[in-house]
């Protein structure tokens, strides 16, 4: 699996649109991306949103994507930005102008939710569980967390809220992995292994 980088990259983020979907100077906009399921984590998503709210927290959630269960969702979170479901450049620029992604989800296979935000500079707070836990370096690219631990989320978000240098740095790292990832990068390797392959069929 690989990621566009055409699509997702830092260049993306658009300052206008996050004015434009409400979204004030000192708010940490924390993003959630995918179809909007039960299965994605969202108890635990709201869990953590409302723990940031107890603690005072600036923050805005951002909500790109849609589901059969948004309105559930909504209801949760009364003060997020819903996008619905986009595509192309407006995914990617709406990905970009978040500025962390919580990825509670644990039935993720491989991540790509994950590798798209970390492509567009997002350090990723995630589960400790499947692909994602394969992308996310712990304390280097991001938190992983333990599935269902409301505390750890929240004291991660709370730790990029108040540190934006920790963000960025986070960001950089995980934008440095996504590099490795994107569909270039990972054509280049398949090709060295065909070329190795070329080589001892033709030395044998």
């Amino acid at each position: 699996r690989g990621v566009d980088r055409d699509q997702f990259n830092p260049g993306r983020r658009d300052m206008g649109w996050r004015r434009a979907h409400g979204i004030r100077g000192g708010e940490m906009v924390i993003a959630f991306l995918g179809r909007i399921v039960m299965e994605k984590g969202l108890e635990a998503f709201a869990d953590a949103v409302e723990a940031l709210d107890q603690r005072k927290v600036a923050h805005k959630v951002l909500v790109i994507g849609d589901g059969p269960a948004r309105d559930w969702f909504e209801e949760r979170l009364p003060n997020a930005v819903f996008t619905g479901q986009l595509v192309g450049a407006e995914l990617g620029r709406a990905l970009a102008s978040a500025d962390v992604l919580l990825n509670p989800s644990i039935t993720e296979a491989f991540g790509n939710v994950t590798l798209e935000a970390m492509a567009c500079g997002l350090p990723v707070v995630a589960a400790l569980a499947t692909g994602t836990s394969n992308l996310v370096r712990d304390g280097e690219t991001g938190v992983l967390v333990q599935p269902g631990d409301t505390d750890g989320y929240a004291d991660a978000l709370t730790a990029y809220a108040r540190d934006p240098a920790l963000r960025a740095r986070h960001g950089e790292a995980g934008l440095a992995f996504a590099k490795t990832m994107d569909w270039d990068a990972i054509n280049g390797a398949v090709m060295k292994v065909y070329q190795r392959v070329v080589v001892r069929r033709m030395r044998s």
